[in-house]
């Protein structure tokens, strides 16, 4: 058996090494049932036992982030096969990651610090890099997410089309904001309608947050499909000021009222770590950069494995255009800019 099938039967690999367990043993009996309700999904009894390693504790905070280990590695196998009629980030965004709020998130950066915590001599080490790996991907796709989903229900609007490009104009809206954050018009997202920041409002101000924010109302239009879109077809965005530059802010789907002067109703809330707003650009580029960092550790042979050519593709494919060059061994040496994720975006 390879690693790749090992790593995709976590769960029943975990199960066969307690089931043995005699219940006349206390701690046998402990670790058994963390067994069990690692299966049964009870992930918060799995966190209160005290008996549960890293490794199941890791794999309890991926399943309350709403992620199946096994799931994730047969979607990132699948979107290996080039012959598919989706594209792979129209798969991850609407076949794996649904809806994504600051739980969701909190829960893969604890997942992440329990697998962190497996020493390099351990036996599981290799293994925990590989879920490691698995915890930044969906962080950084779940963070994609985040910008496109604004009403937070986790589905995409694929049925409204105001301007007739094949995209959904929620995923429009989303590349709008990051083409604005780098300088440039959304007038590229136009085809029989137009993609326009119908408001662009300054200062806002939300209870609890300590950034600059601007906010950006865009409004697609046209002829095209609409029956499903809201009315006016607008979506809020969020900007934030860091030094000189304006740069799309992280946001969830829960809504943060205005308290400025502005008196400019609900936002998407902003996520602040130390009081400071999270680059949404820059945390989706370094949870890639840590992904595959963390995937090559994992994996022993020089063979490339469907998930390791899916993962690393993100990237490659989509952040690192000319002039820069993609190097396997060094991903940190191109980096993901706002109009490179506003592209990828229009790939779904």
């Amino acid at each position: 058996m390879n690693r790749l099938t090992a790593y995709a039967l976590f769960v029943a690999s975990i199960s066969l090494l307690f089931f043995g367990c005699s219940d006349t043993n206390s701690e046998e009996a402990c670790q058994h049932q963390v067994t069990m309700d690692l299966d049964a999904g009870n992930y918060d009894a799995v966190l209160a036992s005290g008996c549960a390693g890293s490794m199941q504790k890791g794999a309890a905070y991926f399943g309350k982030a709403g992620y199946d280990i096994t799931n994730v590695i047969n979607r990132f196998s699948e979107t290996n096969d080039t012959g598919g009629s989706q594209s792979d980030l129209n798969v991850y965004m609407t076949a794996l990651v649904s809806e994504v709020s600051d739980t969701t998130l909190t829960n893969l950066d604890s997942a992440k610090i329990e697998y962190s915590g497996i020493p390099a001599t351990s036996e599981n080490y290799q293994d925990a890099q590989f879920y490691t790996s698995l915890v930044d991907v969906m962080k950084s796709l779940s963070l994609m997410k985040s910008i496109v989903d604004g009403d937070g229900d986790g589905a995409l609007n694929s049925s409204c089309d105001q301007n007739a490009n094949h995209k959904t104009d929620e995923i429009d809206a989303a590349s709008c904001a990051l083409l604005v954050s780098a300088g440039q018009s959304c007038s590229t997202l136009n085809r029989e309608g137009a993609v326009t920041v119908t408001q662009d409002v300054p200062g806002l101000a939300f209870a609890g947050k300590s950034g600059t924010y601007r906010g950006l109302v865009v409004m697609v239009s046209g002829s095209g499909p609409s029956s499903t879109c809201p009315s006016p077809n607008e979506y809020k965005k969020l900007l934030f000021l860091q030094g000189a530059n304006w740069t799309a802010a992280t946001t969830t789907g829960e809504t943060c009222q205005d308290t400025s002067s502005n008196n400019s109703g609900p936002w998407p809330c902003p996520l602040e770590i130390n009081n400071v707003p999270m680059d949404l650009v820059s945390a989706v580029d370094g949870a890639l950069t840590s992904s595959i960092d963390a995937l090559r550790t994992s994996l022993t042979t020089t063979t490339t494995t469907d998930v390791e050519q899916s993962i690393s593709d993100i990237k490659s494919h989509n952040c690192c255009t000319a002039p820069e060059v993609w190097d396997p061994n060094n991903p940190a040496s191109c980096a993901c800019s706002s109009s490179e994720l506003a592209a990828y975006l229009q790939t779904i």
